[in-house]
């Protein structure tokens, strides 16, 4: 990726849009707080393993998951949205 606001740009609209196709809500910073999470793995070591990402995410605090409990789980977000941010296919 080019730059850092770039980057940061492009992880968020990643998020917004995994947000969207999830069919989502959030009343909070969530997606700011999820592309912090993700800027500041890529920019210190480059893409990091999902496990060690994983944890970083989990500490968000955020009513996003209460508010889509129905829709979606912690789990299945956070790796989707991996695979779509580090454009991994598995």
């Amino acid at each position: 990726m080019a730059n850092g606001s770039n980057r940061r740009e492009h992880i968020l609209q990643s998020t917004l849009f995994h947000i969207q196709v999830n069919q989502c809500q959030y009343i909070d910073n969530f997606p700011e707080a999820v592309t912090s999470v993700f800027d500041d793995m890529i920019q210190k070591k480059k893409m990091r393993d999902f496990e060690v990402v994983k944890k970083r995410l989990y500490r968000i605090s955020t009513s996003f998951f209460e508010i889509n409990k129905k829709k979606v789980s912690k789990k299945d977000f956070f790796e989707g949205l991996y695979r779509r941010v580090s454009g991994k296919r598995n």
